[in-house]
This record gives C-alpha cells, sequence and structure tokens, in this order.
C-alpha cells in the first residue's frame, strides 16, 4: 500500500504552512465579537496572544501551533492589533508550556475542535475513498481532505498522516476501478491482450507497437492499414462493456500512460492492472485510430483534387502551345491564300504545300473548340484517381457508423449501397439510385447517355461524404473530431477558466442596435466623402493610402544600440537555468504518471534546447554531455506534452507582462497572430503540403498568438495550405496565462465574416489588416441608394429574419466558445467547410458582414487605428526572426513526420523564445536603471522603443555546455557588458 503521494519537498510544505500575505491572513484570522469575549477572559496579554493564536491556527491552516514555529509578521501583528496586545508578548508565554496546553484543550472544548481519533479517521477514509473515485491526482485528493477536516473541526495531526490517508484512498478507488474493468474479461480477452504484447506485427515490432505508430504518408496503403489496426481494437475490446463515468478521469490517466508503455513495461506489471491498461489504452486508441481514418480519407479526396487540378494545368499549357504551333500554320495557310489570290495561282496547291486538309481541319476544329466560353473542368481528370478509391472506398465506408442530417440522408443511402457493393465490379449498381447527393458539377460526368457512368457516380459520392465530414452534416460517433455539433457543444467538460461573462441580449435587441450603428456609420462617411481628397473615392472604391511609418531618428538609434550592447552575454543553456530560477517554469512539465517535475534538471534542459533549436536528440546528446540520447527520449516521452507545454509557457507569459519594462511595449490586453512557415526535409516532407507562395517544397505553418507586449500566448502546428482564420482564434481562446485579451489584430489569412461574427458575440475587438480592403463589399439592411457615394460598394442586403431565425443556435455556439467547451478551429472549420445554403453558417456570415462593415468605416476614417495595427503586426513578424534565429539547425527544416512531433517541436521553440524574451526584459530593465542612475537621461520614447526580440548576445550556436558557476552580483544576475565606468 503506497505511503506516499508524489509531491515535491516545496508543495508538501505549502499545505500546512502559515499565510504570509495580508490577503490571506485578513480572510482567515478576523475575529469576530464571540471570539474577542473568549479571548479577553484571560488575565495577562501574553495569555491572550496566546489564545488568539492558537484559535486562528486551529481555523487555518487546521492544525496546532508549533512550539517555537516562525510566525509570518503580518500574521502576528494583524491578530494583536485585534485584541490590543504587544507582539512582544508571545516570548513570554512561549516559556510556560502548561498554561498552553490547558489553554489549548479549553479552547477545543469551546469551539468544538476534535482531534484525529478513529472515528474521525473512519469517517474521513471512507470520504476519501468516495472521492478519489473521479480523481488521478493524489494531490488534489489530499487538498479536499484537508479541506474536509477544517470543515468538520477535525485537527490535522500533521501532512505525512493526512497523506498517508489520501494515498490510501487512492490506491482503493485504482484497486477498484482495476477490479471492475477485469470483471468484464473472460480469458480469450486476456489472451487477446496479452498476444499483443508478444506476437510480432513485423520482424522487430509487437503488434501494440504497430498499432501505435501514426502513418507515414497520405495514401491508399496507409489509408488500409489504419483501417486494419481499427479491426484489431475492435475484435479485442468486443464484449467488453463500458465503464461508470465516475471512471472516467482514471481510464483517461491510465491510457495516457499506456501509450507509453513499451511492451517489455507491460509484462512486467501484475495481470490484473496489465490488462486494465491495456483496455483503456486500447480504447483510446480506437478513437485515435478513427480520427485518422477519416482525417486520411479527406486527405485522399483533397490529394486527387489537387492532382486533378495539376494535370488539367499542364493539359492548359500544353494545348497552349500547340495553339500557337496551330495559330502559325494558320497564318502561313490565310498568306498563300492572299498571295495566290492576288497573282492568280492554284490556290488548292498553295494551302497543301503547307500542310495536308486534314492537318488544317484539324487545326480549325481544335481552334474552334478552345474558343468555347467556360473554365476548364477539373472535373473530368477525376476518374483517372478512382482506382484509389476502388482499392480503399467500399472497405472505408463499411468500417464505420455514419449518421447525418436530413439533407444528407440521399448521400448517407448512396454510401450504404457502396459500402454493401464492397468495390465489386461485377455487381451492378441497383436500379433506384439516390441521386439527390450529386453535386451540379459532377451531373453531366454521371449521367451521360441516358445512364449513369459508375465511376463519376462512385466519386461524386465519395467526394461529398469528405466534404460532408468536413462540415459537420455527416458523423461518425466513435470520433473524437468528427462528431455532431450537438455532441461538440455539449457543455459537460466546460473549463473553469471561462471569458468573462458578456450581456446576453435577444435577437430584436441585438438587430436594432446593430442596424442603428450601422445607418449613422455610414451616412457619416457618406457625407464626408466630400471633404476628402477624391483620389480616396475613385472607379467605386474607397482608396486607403498607406500609411508611413515613424523612422528612428539617428540619436535614438544610437542610444538603442548602446542600451542593447550592454546586455550580458550568455549561452542558452544558462540563459534557460537562470529563467527557471526566477520562474520555475520547469516545475510545470510533471511526469505522466508520478506527476512530479523532473528530477534530472540539466538532461530536461538538454532536451528542450535539442526540440527548440531543431537539433535532434541524439547529436544534443553528443554535443551536451547532460545525458544519453536515452535519457533525453525519457524526458521527452514522460515530461513533455501539450498540457505541460501550455501551463510552462503561461508562466513565462506572466512573468514578461509583470516586468516594469514591458508596460513600455503595450498595453496588455491586445495580441495579434501570425503564420510562419517552416520547410519540411527527410521523412517529414511525407506530412506537408506545397504552398506556391512560399516554393515548391512541403510545409508546415506555425501558427503563434503574442501579446502586444511580446509575450507568446499560444502556438499551433497548422498544414501549410490551410486557413488561417480557421485557426486565428485558437491563441486567445486556448491559452492558460492570466492575461486578458480585449483586442485582437491578425493579417489578411486570419480574416473571415465569421470571424468577424464570433468576435464580437464574444464580446472582444477585432482589428485585422485586410489586404485589398478597398475591393471588398460594404453590407447594410437599408437600400444601397441611401447612402449615396457609397452605393457602387455594396453587396446584398442584409437578411435580419435569417439572424433572427438562428440567433439561439448561434448563442449556444458562442456560450461552448466562451466556456472553452471546444477548441475554435474545430467549429470554425465546421461553419466554414459549410455550403452557403446551410442556414447557421450564413447567419452567423451575416453578422459577420455587418461587423466587417463597420470595421471598414473605421479602417477608412481612422489613420492612428491603420498604425496601431500595422505596429502590432510588425511584432509578430519581428518575432517570427527570433523564432527562426533559435532552430537553425539541419538548415531550419522540420524532419518530425508525425503532426504530434511536430507540435512539440514548436511548442518547444515557443517556450524557448518566450524565456529569451523574459530575459531581455528583465536584463533592459536593469540597463535602464543603472543607466538613468549614472545621470544619463532616457526619454520615454527612446524607451518605448526597445525591443526584447535580441539575440546578439546569446550564444544558441552549438555551444551547449553548462558553467559550473555564473559571475553573479549580490542580487543575482550577470554583470551587464561594457557598462560604462
Amino acid at each position: 500500500m503506497p505511503a506516499r503521494i508524489s509531491m515535491t519537498k516545496k508543495q508538501r510544505d505549502v499545505l500546512l504552512a502559515l499565510p504570509e500575505t495580508e490577503n490571506e491572513v485578513v480572510r482567515h484570522y478576523t475575529l469576530d465579537a464571540k471570539d474577542l469575549t473568549a479571548i479577553a477572559s484571560s488575565r495577562t496579554p501574553e495569555t491572550r496572544l496566546s489564545h488568539a493564536l492558537q484559535l486562528c491556527c486551529l481555523r487555518y491552516p487546521g492544525r496546532h501551533l508549533r512550539r517555537g514555529e516562525f510566525l509570518p509578521p503580518v500574521m502576528l501583528d494583524y491578530i494583536a492589533e485585534q485584541i490590543g496586545a504587544d507582539t512582544e508578548a508571545i516570548a513570554r508565554f512561549a516559556r510556560r508550556g502548561a498554561t498552553r496546553y490547558e489553554q489549548l484543550a479549553a479552547i477545543k472544548q469551546h469551539h468544538g475542535y476534535r482531534d484525529f481519533t478513529r472515528p474521525a479517521r473512519s469517517m474521513l477514509s471512507d470520504w476519501a475513498e468516495q472521492e478519489a473515485v473521479g480523481l488521478t491526482d493524489g494531490r488534489i485528493l489530499l487538498g479536499r481532505l484537508i479541506e474536509k477536516m477544517r470543515e468538520e473541526k477535525i485537527v490535522i495531526p500533521g501532512v505525512t498522516v493526512v497523506e498517508r490517508l489520501a494515498a490510501s484512498a487512492m490506491h482503493a478507488a485504482d484497486g477498484m476501478m482495476v477490479t471492475r474493468v477485469c470483471s468484464m474479461l473472460d480469458e480469450g480477452h486476456r489472451h487477446q491482450l496479452d498476444t499483443l504484447l508478444v506476437a510480432k506485427a513485423h520482424a522487430r515490432q509487437t503488434r501494440l507497437s504497430w498499432l501505435r505508430e501514426p502513418p507515414s504518408r497520405v495514401g491508399a496503403r496507409p489509408l488500409i492499414e489504419i483501417l486494419d489496426k481499427i479491426v484489431i481494437v475492435r475484435s479485442t475490446l468486443v464484449g467488453i462493456g463500458s465503464q461508470p463515468p465516475a471512471f472516467g478521469s482514471r481510464l483517461a490517466q491510465m491510457a495516457k500512460e499506456g501509450l507509453l508503455y513499451t511492451s517489455q513495461a507491460f509484462l512486467q506489471m501484475g495481470a490484473d492492472r496489465r490488462h486494465a491498461v491495456m483496455i483503456a489504452t486500447l480504447r483510446e486508441l480506437g478513437a485515435t485510430l478513427t480520427d485518422g481514418a477519416l482525417s486520411m480519407f479527406q486527405s485522399l479526396v483533397a490529394r486527387a483534387n489537387l492532382r486533378a487540378r495539376k494535370r488539367l494545368e499542364e493539359t492548359v499549357a500544353l494545348t497552349a502551345e500547340q495553339g500557337r504551333t496551330r495559330l502559325a500554320r494558320i497564318a502561313d495557310v490565310l498568306e498563300a491564300l492572299v498571295i495566290s489570290a492576288r497573282e492568280g495561282g492554284d490556290v488548292a496547291s498553295a494551302v497543301t504545300e503547307i500542310a495536308t486538309l486534314d492537318t488544317i481541319e484539324d487545326d480549325a476544329a481544335t481552334i474552334r473548340r478552345s474558343l468555347r466560353p467556360g473554365r476548364p473542368d477539373i472535373i473530368g481528370e477525376l476518374p483517372r484517381e478512382y482506382h484509389v478509391f476502388r482499392q480503399t472506398g467500399s472497405r472505408f465506408l463499411s468500417s464505420f457508423a455514419f449518421e447525418g442530417s436530413r439533407a444528407a440522408k440521399p448521400l448517407l443511402d448512396a454510401a450504404a449501397i457502396l459500402a454493401e457493393i464492397g468495390g465489386d465490379k461485377r455487381r451492378r449498381l441497383p436500379d433506384t439510385l439516390p441521386l439527390a447527393h450529386i453535386e451540379r458539377r459532377w451531373r453531366r460526368h454521371v449521367f451521360t447517355n441516358g445512364s449513369i457512368d459508375r465511376t463519376c457516380y462512385e466519386l461524386a459520392t465519395y467526394f461529398g461524404l469528405a466534404n460532408a465530414l468536413a462540415s459537420g452534416s455527416v458523423w461518425v460517433p466513435t470520433s473524437r473530431i468528427h462528431r455532431s455539433l450537438d455532441d461538440l457543444l455539449a457543455n459537460d467538460k466546460a473549463d473553469g477558466n471561462a471569458l468573462p461573462a458578456h450581456p446576453d441580449v435577444d435577437a430584436d435587441t441585438y438587430l436594432h442596435g446593430r442596424a442603428s450603428t450601422l445607418d449613422t456609420a455610414l451616412l457619416s462617411v457618406a457625407e464626408g466623402l466630400a471633404a476628402r481628397e477624391p483620389t480616396l473615392f475613385a472607379g467605386g472604391r474607397l482608396r486607403f493610402p498607406k500609411e508611413q511609418e515613424d523612422s528612428v531618428q539617428d540619436d535614438s538609434a544610437a542610444v538603442i544600440g548602446a542600451l542593447n550592447r550592454m546586455m550580458p552575454h550568455v549561452r542558452i543553456t544558462d540563459l534557460l537555468d537562470q529563467v527557471n530560477l526566477w520562474t520555475g517554469f520547469a516545475e510545470h512539465f510533471t511526469h505522466v504518471s508520478t506527476g512530479l517535475p523532473p528530477a534530472d534538471m540539466r538532461a530536461f534542459m538538454a532536451t528542450l534546447i535539442a526540440e527548440a533549436t531543431n537539433l535532434g536528440l541524439s547529436r544534443m546528446a553528443e554535443v551536451s554531455g547532460a545525458g544519453s540520447r536515452r535519457a533525453l527520449l525519457r524526458m521527452q516521452m514522460w515530461h513533455m506534452r501539450e498540457e505541460t507545454f501550455r501551463a510552462a509557457l503561461a508562466n513565462l507569459t506572466d512573468a514578461i507582462h509583470a516586468e516594469p519594462i514591458a508596460a513600455w511595449f503595450g498595453e496588455g490586453w491586445r495580441a495579434s497572430a501570425d503564420g510562419q512557415a517552416f520547410y519540411l526535409g527527410g521523412p517529414g516532407e511525407a506530412g506537408g503540403a506545397v504552398n506556391a507562395h512560399y516554393g515548391r517544397d512541403p510545409i508546415v505553418k506555425i501558427y503563434t498568438t503574442i501579446t502586444d507586449r511580446y509575450a507568446p500566448l499560444h502556438q499551433k502546428v497548422i498544414a501549410g495550405t490551410a486557413s488561417e482564420a480557421v485557426h486565428s482564434l485558437d491563441g486567445i481562446l486556448g491559452h492558460e496565462s492570466g492575461v486578458d485579451i480585449a483586442a485582437f489584430h491578425v493579417d489578411g489569412g486570419g480574416v473571415s465574416d465569421i470571424v468577424f461574427a464570433v468576435m464580437h458575440l464574444l464580446g472582444l475587438s477585432f482589428e485585422p489588416r485586410i489586404p485589398r480592403l478597398s475591393d471588398r463589399k460594404l453590407y447594410a439592411f437599408e437600400p444601397k441608394a441611401k447612402y449615396g457615394p457609397l452605393a457602387p460598394l455594396f453587396g446584398n442586403r442584409l437578411n435580419p429574419q435569417l439572424i433572427r431565425a438562428h440567433w439561439d443556435e448561434i448563442q449556444r455556439v458562442i456560450h461552448a466558445l466562451r466556456h472553452k467547451v471546444v477548441t475554435p478551429s474545430l467549429i470554425l472549420r465546421k461553419l466554414s467547410a459549410y455550403r452557403q445554403q446551410n442556414s447557421l453558417a450564413t447567419a452567423l456570415r451575416e453578422i459577420g458582414r455587418i461587423e466587417r462593415t463597420l470595421f471598414t468605416l473605421r479602417w477608412f476614417e481612422d489613420p492612428d487605428l491603420r498604425r496601431l495595427v500595422t505596429t502590432e503586426l510588425n511584432k509578430g513578424e519581428a518575432r517570427n526572426s527570433l523564432s527562426r534565429a533559435v532552430a537553425f539547425h539541419r538548415l531550419g527544416r522540420f524532419r518530425d513526420r508525425g503532426h504530434e512531433n511536430q507540435s512539440s517541436r514548436a511548442a518547444a521553440l515557443n517556450l524557448v523564445t518566450a524565456a529569451i524574451i523574459l530575459f531581455n526584459c528583465r536584463y533592459l530593465g536593469r540597463i535602464l536603471k543603472e543607466t538613468r542612475a549614472r545621470g544619463a537621461k532616457i526619454e520615454d520614447t527612446i524607451t518605448a522603443r526597445l525591443s526584447p526580440l535580441g539575440w546578439d548576445h546569446i550564444n544558441i550556436t552549438g555551444d551547449y555546455i553548462w558553467s559550473e558557476t555564473l559571475p553573479l552580483d549580490t542580487d543575482g544576475y550577470l554583470p551587464l557588458h561594457n557598462s560604462p565606468a
């Protein structure tokens, strides 16, 4: 039976520590009239003070006042002030042990306190075992147990005693769950589970390891492999019932550990626990594989479209080249005709000398075809991709239970028919086929010569299913990502760290207010156009003059350069150690199983640097001497997870905002986001996409959100071709820091009407920089003629009835986002993928058009706003330069093929850049303080121009060793470089 809960000494000491802040002292130690009357019964000042201190200590933290214990001065002063005693009196009473114990007994009897005896122990043990069922962290149970003892007025004997009670309860709850899971297993189940650990999928890989291995690339074979894995997982779990919701968190914790255990580690466990952990792991793995298969299918559809488009472009280019040849030949024929006609020669002979009549006829027909109106049809190229879907389509369809809305019924019926046929070309399609799901662009290819082209019909169904999964009109209940919108918006997993409440209004109130605001703004701009420069409104467009950025004066630049040169020179290793000493960010990287921070801090820091700089664990182990590759790998596997990176980043973000100099960089409530492309190399190339904007090599993008004080809030790896608008809100809604963001800036890629709508309804200000804003339409509830010269800029009239009809659904989406029930990108991806006729998405777009029109008018009228947005976005661009300088190894190319590994590398990179920014902020503040102390006058305008993004003073390149001692001053800081005498 475990006797301890995994905690550091610091965590254990805090549990029953006396309060040391004034707020805590006032909250816990304010005495009422009855208390003061009881205390006044003591005759001397020292006994009155002792009575008050012992009573307060019994109330909080709930234990006896220890003999000779140091009392925080703020606590002693506050209590002594209330009873009118001198704090020096406590020294006189401390020598009278017998009186102290008599007084303590009287306090217990008068106030109802009782010792931790057998009846109380039994009651607390039963209570703790019930509480432990739904918990995975023993520290949480220990905290609740201590709080319970305070409520019951049970004197806490000591941390170790209560800790053993909590540990026993956690152990009992764990055994209860293991017993419950194993009671559902028969010998067949146990044999299947053990087979996964010993049977080989390949020569050197167990079947369990193979099940957990991510796909290497997008293709038919990888999809079939995922489906094979799903079959194995399902067959292993068949007949095993679900567990009570109370065990959900424990099963999730078991799965988290099981996904990291090796087969050998599993075999070293007891049979019951091994099987329970494997069941939890396989359930989690089943959902992961389901998401992987659905995403792979969508990727196959996207790849087919891309290949078809490329072939079409090549055909068009070839046709254009051949067309020039044909036109030149026709020109020669025409010249020969003219010459022959003028000279009275034989026209036929003149023509045939250039080309045969058949060739000329073919040229004429080809030129006529090229003159037909309309765009090239990509659908005609897709049948060449059919072999991929013939190989995988029916197997994919039969592997999942697809559900959908009423509108998706024809699509689901068609998918069921294709699944039943099983890809067998010898089996005919039924006479009555569902046809309503065939999109217009497919119809002329599906319906040919009065019959149905089977290849095109199947492709139309597969492509329609991929689109429906993306939009949410079709879903798979066992998936985490592709669930129904109702399941995604369910609030049973709401995060307690919700956004501030926003006043609820009904649809009519909203529409009345926004219509009035919009009408006033449009009329104001329309009336003011006459006084503007004529060039700002020409050709039916609003023109936005480029803002001239303020240039730094030469003398300011010289002062800033001199200040930056005073920064201490330091290795990246020592920098991280010093930042960790200030903030303790490494303590957030808790072990998956024990919850303890890294024991070997050098090995942890080396792993973090290897990830951030893109060096890799093997090379870092060679050059740093911090540990073997396996030691670093253990740090990566067991300590570095999404939640630990997020908590550590929040720690550094709060520390940056707390620096006095950071207030000069921004107000602290603005944020901006930008995507940074990283090229992929080696095995990673298979996991990237080619974005023509960045060249012909595959890339991924790290989409990073930072505050106006340069503090990183969040990062996310997205596909190189993904829409940034879908992911733009993840940063401001998904961070864990204490920063409250009220305004958000993005570049053109992060803008959409739905983002405008969501930001406004959340009560946040969305202020993007939109390229070619003059090409965007304005929208109004009133006829466009009302706004005179602005009329040419208007699009369709806004539809208030559509907004009113879907107001309740919209509020449900906003409520889920406000309470962080669901990731914004997941909802926005579905809403953005909805077809135009989907009314919920269309209603949100209508609201977005209102807000975008209002913002467009603000942008036109307010040059300060344009300068502000540009300044904030430039901070993100400058931060990208620092990020690029840190991740420079391997030519800055990521070689990780899995999204999880890429995300870990991106999180480490963001964390290290945050540490550099904090280091720079702290030392820039010291530089300013020292410079001013020497009599130099530093203008506030210069302070505001300083940037914490420099890295010239940091050795990031190759020198990955730690200094045994650092030349720190009495305050614990490095000496400034080239400090003036």
